[in-house]
């Protein structure tokens, strides 16, 4: 597959599991274009020249890069990036100079490892990538969209609240969740302990494994959706504690087959 003509000259912040598999993705292409990779902390002038620029660092560093770049392309460029939550950066693009046009960007993609020796041209294959322009960027909201098509990945669009509502319950929710379950068994079994445990705890938990500062700045930056997914949750299990020996508490398992049936089959091969 080929890149239309205005995303031929890309440049890409952040060289981490994201960003070094878009670079990966954009080299098995059939006519590859020109790809800059810098990372966090080099002189954002190599971004000069650049159709697009994606900005593939943690969070608040993104919203931080994105208010440099104004003074470095002097032409007109297409600017996305590639984090989790989606109106604080959005706000920062409203304050960039008109030439510089901006489309939010957050593919649902990730890998069991980090950073770029988890990186894989397929990483992004069949996989969702939210979109979130702002009113009258329509010429770039089509530009990124055959963009990240041409990753193999399939654009969803929606607006900045709309998707931070969202991936607060399918993404940073089940995170916490579970980070919380592995601080609390831990903390209570101990290493003795865990060496009995079965291999649903190590399954279920994987996600525990997932860098603390990252999540630090998702929470920071989506922090009245999160806090509402919690409440939600706490809830469920406070009615799961009261249904405790009683029938009523088969209406949650069932009601998770359901869901759990849903989700598999949304992402089955």
């Amino acid at each position: 597959m080929k890149l239309e003509v205005v995303t031929r000259r890309i440049a890409i912040i952040g060289n981490g599991l994201i960003g070094g598999s878009i670079r990966l993705a954009l080299g098995r292409l059939d006519d590859p274009p020109s790809v800059t990779t810098l990372d966090r902390g080099d002189d954002l002038g190599g971004v000069a020249g650049a159709d697009l620029v994606v900005l593939a660092a943690p969070v608040r560093q993104n919203i931080e890069i994105l208010s440099q770049l104004g003074a470095r392309l002097s032409a007109e460029t297409i600017i996305t990036d590639t984090g989790s939550t989606k109106r604080g950066i959005a706000l920062a693009a409203a304050a960039l100079p008109s030439h510089l046009r901006f489309v939010g960007g957050h593919p649902m993609a990730g890998a069991a490892g980090s950073g770029l020796v988890a990186a894989r041209a397929d990483l992004f294959t069949g996989r969702p990538w939210i979109l979130t322009p702002a009113s009258g960027q329509t010429t770039a909201l089509e530009q990124i969209s055959a963009f990240v098509t041409a990753l193999g990945a399939t654009p969803f669009v929606m607006s900045p609240n709309q998707h931070d509502r969202l991936i607060a319950y399918v993404s940073h929710l089940p995170q916490l969740v579970v980070s919380a379950l592995m601080h609390t068994v831990g903390t209570e079994a101990q290493a003795e302990g865990l060496l009995v445990a079965g291999t649903g705890l190590r399954d279920s938990t994987r996600l525990s494994a997932s860098g603390p500062g990252m999540w630090r700045d998702v929470v920071a930056t989506n922090r009245d959706h999160v806090n509402a997914a919690l409440d939600d949750l706490i809830d469920s299990l406070q009615r799961m504690r009261a249904d405790a020996g009683t029938d009523a508490l088969t209406g949650v398992f069932d009601s998770a087959v359901r869901w759990k049936d849903c989700l598999d089959g949304n992402h089955r091969e």
